[in-house]
């Protein structure tokens, strides 16, 4: 079975990198997403599970490029948080 592809989209390298490691460890793909049009690509290459979004205004670019759940980071969350609750949109 493929381990779901789980898209983080944030301009924060810092917050990409970290939810890479996390994902990664539980054993999901992640896709990292800077700009708009890495954004359209990682949603291009195939099916996702979700959007990690560093933000709301992150969460509705994703929002209008793909049918997928797209998760923003609520102010203050932690990394963890967010990728737990992305996990559990995966189904992970």
């Amino acid at each position: 079975m493929t381990p779901p592809r789980i898209v983080v989209y944030a301009t924060s390298r810092p917050f990409r990198v970290q939810c890479d490691a996390l994902l990664r460890a539980a054993g999901a793909a992640a896709r990292l997403a800077s700009r708009q049009a890495e954004l359209a690509k990682a949603v291009g290459e195939g099916t996702i599970a979700a959007v990690i979004a560093e933000d709301e205004r992150h969460a509705e670019m994703a929002r209008a490029v793909t049918r997928a759940v797209v998760i923003p980071r609520a102010p203050g969350e932690s990394i963890e948080a967010i990728v737990a609750r992305a996990l559990g949109a995966a189904g992970t």
